[in-house]
């Protein structure tokens, strides 16, 4: 018999912005809480295993960040390309 763990609901359902540059910096905020937890996971395991920090800090460094930036691309690129459109190049210059 397969057990499943389910998480329970801690927080509300996040706001979605219409708004490209909104939406991207959710993105990334998001992205920055999905690594703290694994973060968080790999140092569980490795302390039930005697795995040291720098070989979490490795994982973290060589797979995680890739792992959630091959996840994200896509979107990633749409918003940025949204944002792109929603502030012409003309009004980027005069900043």
């Amino acid at each position: 018999m397969d057990t499943h763990l389910v998480r329970p609901a801690t927080d509300a359902p996040p706001k979605v912005s219409h708004e490209p540059q909104e939406r991207l910096e959710q993105l990334h905020a998001d992205m920055r809480d999905a690594k703290a937890e694994l973060r968080e996971v790999l140092e569980r395991l490795a302390a039930r295993h005697g795995i040291s920090q720098k070989d979490i800090s490795y994982a973290m460094d060589g797979y995680a960040d890739n792992l959630l930036s091959d996840l994200v691309y896509g979107v990633e690129r749409d918003l940025e390309h949204e944002c792109e459109e929603a502030d012409p190049p003309s009004l980027r210059r005069r900043r």
